[in-house]
Order: C-alpha cells, then structure tokens, then sequence
C-alpha cells in the first residue's frame, strides 16, 4: 500500500454521529423485584433513561430543585401524586410533565406487571459528563432531589420504594422483544 492509499484509506472512527444519538428501549430485561435505570442519550442540558420497575415506583413524595422531568409510560399503568394533593393517572403511550421543584410521587398499578418508562431530565447543570454511578444523572442534578421539607432526599433511600431493594431479573422476559 502506498503512502497515498493509506492517506486517503477510511480511517475506523469511535462512533458515528448517527450511532452517538440513536437508542433503542427494545429488549429491556423485566424483573422480578427491584427497578433498573439506564441512560439512553446524554447532552448537556438533557439526559433520557429508560426504568423499570417490578412494583411500586417512586414512593416518598420528593422534588428536584433544578431539573425538569417528562415520564412517557410505555408499559403498565402509574399514579402520579402531587405535593398539592393532585393525582394523574396515565397508560401505555401516555405521559406526566414534572417541572423543577413539583412535589411529587409514583406508583405503579402492579396488576398491569411491569413498569416500563421512558424518562427524560433536563437542567442546567456545570458539567453533564459528572453522572452518578448509580442513577447515571449528573450529580449536580441528583443533589437538588429534596422531599417535602427541603433536605436531600435519595433516590435509593429505603422510604422510595423497590429503588432500594435488589434487582431480579425475570428469566427469559423482555420489553418489546422484537
């Protein structure tokens, strides 16, 4: 190979542009206890997850101080209740809009079995590439989570629900498996 065939041969690149930016939600495994919560697409004001959750959901009335949430339901049915006593119910394809510091809280109806979620954060936050090991969130957002009183509130605390309990996946069960 000469000089000018290895200059003008393709050099292999990390990722595409279109393979940074594209994600897909099939295949996610189902579980048996537990919830999981994985990053789908990361910029630096917004950040998608897919969750699942076996029962429950987010059970201890909290708020994030600086980030905004949209939870787009794609399986099951939850209850969203907010800190002004309102409630929203919504189905597969239906979706609840949080603003920064809503009170709020979720559960899932488990009849429907799992909870399967399409969410999507955004903030404005010093360093979006600064994500928490657990939540991959960046920290800076996670930290504004507060309950009702205003003290941090974890997303993995005891009082949340099934975030705190130990993933069980359900052998041979996926979300949209084709």
């Amino acid at each position: 190979m000469t000089d000018t065939d290895q200059a003008l041969s393709p050099v292999p690149a990390e990722k595409s542009h279109a393979e940074r930016l594209v994600f897909s939600m099939r295949k996610l495994p189902l579980l048996d206890a537990g919830a999981t919560m994985e990053l789908l697409g990361l910029s630096p004001l917004l950040w998608a997850h897919s969750k699942v959750y076996s029962a429950g959901g987010e059970n201890a009335l909290h708020s994030h101080d600086i980030e905004d949430h949209v939870f787009l339901i794609l399986q099951g049915r939850a209850t969203f209740c907010f800190g002004d006593g309102s409630k929203a119910e919504a189905g597969p394809f239906e979706g609840v809009m949080v603003p920064r510091g809503t009170l709020y809280r979720f559960n899932a109806h488990e009849e429907e079995g799992n909870l399967v979620m399409f969410r999507v954060g955004a903030a404005v936050v010093e360093d979006s590439s600064d994500l928490d090991p657990k939540f991959a969130i960046p920290r800076e957002a996670l930290k504004s989570r507060s309950d009702g009183t205003g003290r941090h509130a974890a997303g993995d605390s005891r009082k949340n629900g099934v975030a705190a309990q130990p993933t069980v996946f359900k052998a041979g069960a996926f979300f949209a498996p084709d």
